[in-house]
């Protein structure tokens, strides 16, 4: 008879970003960061740019994801552990965000007993940019390049919407 799934305790989300954040700086990282989404970013001919959402709505969103995204939860499957990744260092805040299903890194640390993965140091790609405002983001995304990258998989808002309830 197999063994029953093990229950995974994951620190609440403060507790998380205390983690986090103490990672950051004992990789030399700045400790702000911003969250971001996979509706918040598009591709420049060799990085990205971003469009940073309210910080208060980005943690609403990130704690929603967190608290939903649970190995714990019948809808997730446990063997993709939840990822949390920097994406860039852009004016001194670490770009942030978490990913689910596919995560590829070298250098990483994955706490077995949270199930998750937090890498600060393997994805960070340099000259970044932070969209000035929505024209420039709508122009952005009307140009981007089409490749394939790591923040393909960041967790989607939309996604939180459609499958978990998360409303604005």
């Amino acid at each position: 008879m197999a063994d029953p799934p093990r229950k995974v305790e994951r620190p609440d989300f403060d507790g998380l970003v205390r983690f986090w954040t103490g990672l950051l700086q004992s990789r030399g990282l700045p400790t702000t960061f911003r969250w971001v989404f996979y509706e918040d970013y598009a591709r420049l001919k060799s990085s990205f740019a971003f469009r940073l959402r309210p910080e208060p709505e980005a943690d609403r969103i990130a704690r929603f994801a967190y608290r939903n995204l649970d190995p714990n939860n019948p809808a997730i499957d446990p063997r993709y552990p939840l990822a949390i990744v920097a994406y860039a260092v852009i004016d001194g805040v670490v770009i942030t965000g978490f990913q689910q299903d596919v995560f590829t890194a070298t250098d990483d640390i994955y706490r077995e007993e949270w199930n998750i993965y937090f890498d600060a140091r393997d994805h960070i790609v340099e000259d970044c940019v932070i969209a000035a405002d929505d024209a420039a983001w709508q122009k952005i995304l009307a140009e981007q390049p089409l490749f394939l990258s790591e923040l393909d998989y960041c967790v989607c808002v939309e996604k939180l919407r459609t499958k978990f309830g998360y409303a604005d």
